[in-house]
């Protein structure tokens, strides 16, 4: 059973205020214009026909009920066995069974366990093929706007079925409906522009146009015929009261119309309709209603073309929406990207909501903006004051943890809101990050609007008995709506998404800026501390050298000229010793604060600068350099040199060997150190050297900045701002190092940085 109609009969009379809980796809009658014969698929037997079986059959017996078809109709056997096999309410239809009687076709179908096979006559005369009707609507719809091809595809319809009036009715995102198109008679009532309540077609009716494609009402003024009997076993056990249950007829065509529709129909002046259901997505979008100021019912074969008709145009028709949605959403998205672009390059998000307050507002039509987080809001355009902005954001908590709620009538959700609805009315809004980044809040001014009814909405007729029944006049009534926004579309809703998903994403993008900006504070306060360190100690104690040696030059004079030169020889080397400790301390400022230039490169030719700079083209003889493997590099080919730099004179520096051997070349991130860092790919070096190592408890304070090993006289002094360097220059790479070296002999370098794409 569809979970959408009703699965129990009535208790008393259906009238209006029960009509959307009338199970009207289980009426136990069915229309004049045929006859019914209903069949147990489990066993093939006949378990129930209309009353009227015998005007169509003339061989039809009672006593036929309760056995096979194979026993009473086997010309229906072979249509059941394909009934059987086609899914639940695929109608298959024939014209050329014989049956006893000629002009009849039968149409059959399954459901909830029950074969269906429904006669009528065949009308020849007034036959039309599929072709002419689908072949004519597509030749006249080509390269037309949307409400024109509405409009010239009820004029085909109309002139293909031949009713007074055809007018496609389109349903809104409250349920109630409006004409959108109109062919009709010329001396009839004009219903273009009319709303119709959405209680003029409840939620069965249209969950029973959403499961079939056409709906036929032949006369509105006949008796339905019962079906005997009107309640059936399925599982085959007749005898049991508990097992019978009504018959399901949820996609006949024959079907029984509720009383309600009838009574409503008769009041419009109608004498026969049709509806031909317009789906999107499978929903109902709309109606093609077709009503006649008399009886009257199209052929079998008529029926076959509007429904071919109705589902080819459900399809163009969504088709052509969608385009048009499409081209507007693919506009939206490059506006926002666009926008949202130049706010990633603003650190302060609150400034960068200020100025996206104009484009956003306008992307959503909006009068008015509030972004609020905290206590803090930023306010553009026409909004409510600070107080009634935090009313709304309490009222916002006791509602579910949606990202985009929105209402075209805040007064309606929050009573208060009557205070100021006269300068705004409606409210979008949208929630920003998981939990506190914000609310995004658009106003809309009120806007005063008349809609057309057909008929007054609200009014209702009481019979004698005191019976609710339709509307009796559908003369139009015009209603003043105030206190209320323009609604906000389907497609605002989905700019508010699409707002929300790439605004998050700047979120995102500046929460790991300000995460890697920490780290790089993080970072520089510890150097920074090791700066202090050594400009409070390691500057100082030159300065407490030359301040001595000042002193002893002042005493020279009284000891000689030898003691004059010795300290004149110590006072250089201070000096020196100072020079040295600044140009490591100005070298290590600019690895962190250049910008970098990337580039593609080779190993070869940025070893060879290296070298270059070091030795000036006079290479040592005692050195040894040989690049083992070389692959391309990506990435700045200045600061990559200085890297090499200073590890080649550091392997130079710190080795007692009577030939230096150093060893360089690129490697795969997989076969290194490095390999849990797979982005570094193939960018990876390393430099090995057969010095004298270092101790793995020290592997991590070499890279500290003017952190040495060793007293400051041994392996030719230096600064101690060489790996420190380095360290610096990888990491602004966004690089990765690592040591390998047992502390006895040799010592190799590894590092690595992900190439730029």
């Amino acid at each position: 059973m569809d979970p959408l109609l009703p699965g129990t009969s009535l208790r008393g009379p259906v009238e209006l205020s029960n009509c959307d809980r009338e199970p009207i796809h289980i009426p136990a009658t069915i229309q004049a214009f045929g006859c019914m014969v209903v069949v147990r698929m489990a066993d093939r037997r006949i378990v129930s026909a209309s009353e009227n079986v015998s005007h169509w059959l003339s061989d039809f017996q009672p006593s036929w009920l309760g056995k096979t078809l194979d026993q009473t109709l086997p010309t229906l056997g072979s249509l059941l066995d394909q009934v059987a096999q086609a899914r639940e309410g695929k109608l298959i239809r024939r014209d050329e069974l014989a049956l006893g009687e000629s002009g009849l076709t039968v149409s059959a179908h399954h459901c909830d366990g029950l074969g269906f096979f429904e006669l009528e006559s065949r009308d020849i005369g007034s036959e039309g093929q599929p072709a002419d009707l689908v072949g004519r609507v597509f030749a006249g719809l080509e390269n037309r706007e949307l409400q024109e091809l509405y409009q010239r595809m009820i004029e085909l319809i109309r002139e293909f079925t031949g009713f007074d009036r055809v007018m496609l009715y389109q349903f809104h995102e409250d349920d109630h409906g409006s004409v959108i198109a109109e062919a009709k008679c010329e001396e009839q009532e004009a219903y273009l522009g009319l709303h119709y309540p959405a209680g003029d077609i409840p939620v069965p009716a249209r969950r029973l146009y959403e499961l079939n494609w056409i709906r036929t009402l032949a006369d509105v003024h006949a008796d339905a015929i019962p079906m005997l009997p009107g309640r059936v076993a399925v599982t085959g056990d007749d005898e049991a009261d508990d097992s019978l249950r009504p018959i399901n007829m949820t996609y006949s065509q024959l079907r029984a119309i509720s009383p309600i529709h009838l009574e409503y129909l008769r009041n419009m002046k109608v004498g026969a309709s049709m509806s031909i259901s317009i789906l999107s997505g499978g929903r109902l979008w709309g109606l093609v209603a077709c009503h006649h100021r008399t009886p009257k019912v199209l052929s079998p074969s008529q029926r076959d073309a509007c429904e071919l008709a109705g589902s080819v145009l459900s399809t163009y028709l969504t088709s052509r929406r969608q385009e048009a949605v499409l081209k507007r959403q693919v506009g939206i998205r490059e506006r926002i990207t666009s926008e949202v672009s130049k706010l990633a390059n603003v650190d302060d998000f609150l400034t960068s909501m200020e100025n996206a307050a104009p484009w956003m507002s306008d992307l959503l039509d909006a009068d008015g903006f509030v972004y609020c987080t905290g206590e803090r809001q930023i306010r553009w355009g026409e909004t409510v004051d600070a107080p009634r902005v935090g009313e709304i954001v309490a009222a916002l908590e006791q509602q579910d943890r949606q990202s985009v709620l929105y209402t075209d009538r805040i007064s309606g959700w929050i009573p208060a809101a009557k205070e100021y609805e006269d300068r705004v009315a409606g409210l979008l809004v949208i929630r920003m990050g998981q939990r506190d980044g914000g609310l995004l809040l658009f106003f809309r001014k009120p806007y005063a609007k008349t809609i057309q009814w057909a008929g007054d909405p609200n009014k209702t007729v009481t019979d004698e008995s005191g019976r609710l029944s339709p509307r009796k006049s559908f003369e139009q009534f015009t209603q003043e709506v105030t206190g209320t926004s323009r609604p906000w579309s389907a497609t605002d809703r989905e700019t508010a998404d699409t707002l929300l998903s790439t605004l998050n994403s700047v979120i995102v993008e500046q929460a790991a800026r300000v995460q890697r900006i920490n780290r790089e504070l993080r970072q520089l306060n510890a150097d920074l501390d090791a700066f202090a360190y050594a400009a409070s100690h390691d500057l100082k104690e030159p300065l407490r050298g030359i301040h001595h040696y000042i002193y002893l030059l002042e005493e020279a004079g009284t000891h000689g000229d030898q003691a004059f030169h010795r300290s004149l020889r110590g006072l250089k080397q201070l000096v020196e010793r100072m020079s040295d400790l600044l140009d490591g301390l100005l070298r290590f400022s600019r690895a962190g604060r250049q910008d970098l230039w990337w580039e593609e490169f080779t190993l070869q030719e940025v070893v060879g600068q290296a070298q270059d700079i070091l030795f000036a083209g006079s290479q040592p003889d005692h050195v040894d350099i040989q690049i083992e493997s070389a692959g391309p590099l990506n990435g700045d080919f200045a600061c990559i040199r200085e890297v090499l730099t200073n590890l080649i004179s550091n392997a130079i520096k710190y080795n007692d060997q009577e030939t230096v051997e150093i060893r360089i070349g690129t490697q795969d991130v997989r076969n290194s150190p490095l390999k849990a860092h797979p982005e570094l790919q193939s960018n990876v070096v390393y430099v090995r050297d057969n010095g004298i190592g270092i101790e793995p408890a020290h592997q991590q304070q070499v890279f500290e900045i003017f952190r040495r090993l060793h007293e400051r006289q041994e392996y030719g002094g230096g600064s101690g701002a060489g790996l420190t360097i380095v360290r610096r220059i990888v990491e602004r790479h966004n690089g990765r190092l690592a040591v390998e070296s047992d502390g006895k002999l040799g010592t190799t370098i590894h590092f690595g940085w992900e190439p730029k794409a």
